[in-house]
């Protein structure tokens, strides 16, 4: 391919003297060592200021240092690992295959949970309730809980103020009658 490129314009397309205009300019050929997969992103090079090819060349040497010291503190590691001593199993195979199997069992997501599990009723309905909550809007009293729990939480809030009403409107003095 180099020899396809440094032969003569007329090798390549006898006859048009308008290849002899395309040469190949200094910046578009680069030099021998090419990052495999470079597209022209210069790594630790500066948008300000000048550009040349000399700040270039020392960013592109900066970044395959830092490359190949990253692959060599690589290979050190694997080979630490591989000298490493193997350490002994806290359980059986058998014992961690079966745990992880009962595990996949229970908890398995497109098992459905009213399937396992029936959560008992926590309280009686109320006879004539219509279904009505008080406080019950968007608030913490019903935030990502059961609508029963969601129930108790807002009829306490709601107790709790109308007691916090009456004492409101009593004189100090009357408060320890």
């Amino acid at each position: 391919m180099m020899e396809t490129l440094s032969s003569t314009p007329e090798a390549i397309c006898p006859g048009h003297e308008e290849s002899k205009i395309m040469e190949s300019s200094k910046t578009f050929m680069r030099q021998m060592p090419i990052t495999p997969g470079y597209s022209g992103f210069v790594p630790y090079l500066s948008c300000q200021g000048t550009s040349s090819e000399d700040n270039m060349a020392h960013c592109l040497k900066i970044f395959q240092e830092n490359t190949q010291r990253y692959k060599d503190q690589l290979e050190e590691f694997h080979c630490s690992v591989a000298a490493a001593p193997k350490l002994k199993p806290v359980r059986s195979e058998g014992t961690v295959l079966r745990t992880l199997h009962q595990y996949y069992r229970q908890y398995h997501p497109l098992s459905l949970e009213c399937k396992n599990i029936k959560k008992p009723l926590h309280e009686p309905p109320i006879p004539g309730w219509a279904g009505y909550l008080p406080r019950a809007r968007v608030t913490e009293l019903g935030c990502s809980t059961r609508y029963t729990v969601m129930a108790r939480n807002c009829y306490r809030d709601f107790l709790d103020l109308v007691e916090r009403a009456k004492q409101a409107h009593l004189k100090p003095y009357e408060e320890f009658r």
